[in-house]
């Protein structure tokens, strides 16, 4: 383990502020930002089972591999 000291900023561990949660789960309308379309599109996507989607209660999420493979797919 390293030594960090608070006072002063030359020993402190680069990766301590780096410790980010990586969000995994999108809602709807975070789907249809990233992929720059409607959340009624993306409804309409989930209708037609053209992506994977998982319901948590009554909410929609999707995982960000799923929605990074549509943009591959459709370019």
């Amino acid at each position: 383990m390293t030594n960090i000291l608070l006072s002063g900023s030359a020993n402190v561990d680069p990766l301590l502020f780096e410790n980010r949660i990586v969000c995994e789960w999108l809602s709807s309308a975070q789907v249809a930002i990233y992929l720059g379309i409607t959340e009624n599109a993306v409804r309409i996507m989930v209708c037609r089972r053209q992506v994977k989607f998982s319901k948590l209660g009554r909410r929609l999420r999707f995982h960000i591999k799923d929605v990074q493979s549509l943009l591959t797919r459709r370019s």
